[in-house]
């Protein structure tokens, strides 16, 4: 096989890859309660969006990876459906749910890969089926 060949090929099954990696719903685990923060983490941050707080979470980085956690603490206003996210990715939890006042909802996704990313940013998002409306929580940068 001719060099040119094999990185062809090489360089198409990154591609995939990196498509797949991107586009899939990340395997994300539910929270009720903000997450425990260690002395190592990269940081916390948390926005008000009127009716509650959008915040991310990025843990110990540890060979470019790093848990990530967003949660949205609802404080006020009528049970709401949406999902939540960070970006860039984006990486999505499991699926739309409801969230009324005084609840604590989120996801923690293990062991993220973080590329070349600087910051990240959580938030939710609304309109369903296809989630077109964002709004952005907290942003993390390292």
């Amino acid at each position: 096989m001719s060099f040119k060949r094999m990185l062809a090929l090489l360089f198409s099954a990154f591609f995939a890859m990196s498509l797949l990696t991107v586009s899939h719903t990340a395997q994300a685990e539910p929270i009720t309660t903000a997450p425990e923060f260690s002395a190592l983490e990269q940081g916390t941050s948390c926005v008000n969006i009127g009716n509650g707080d959008v915040c991310i979470r990025v843990g110990d980085i540890v060979n470019n990876r790093a848990d990530i956690s967003v949660w949205f603490t609802k404080k006020a206003g009528d049970p709401v459906f949406v999902r939540l996210a960070w970006f860039p990715g984006p990486r999505y939890d499991e699926g739309g749910f409801w969230i009324s006042a005084g609840e604590v909802r989120g996801y923690i996704w293990r062991n993220q890969l973080l590329y070349d990313y600087y910051c990240f940013t959580g938030a939710i998002l609304m309109d369903p089926p296809n989630w077109l409306v964002s709004i952005n929580g907290g942003t993390v940068c390292r």
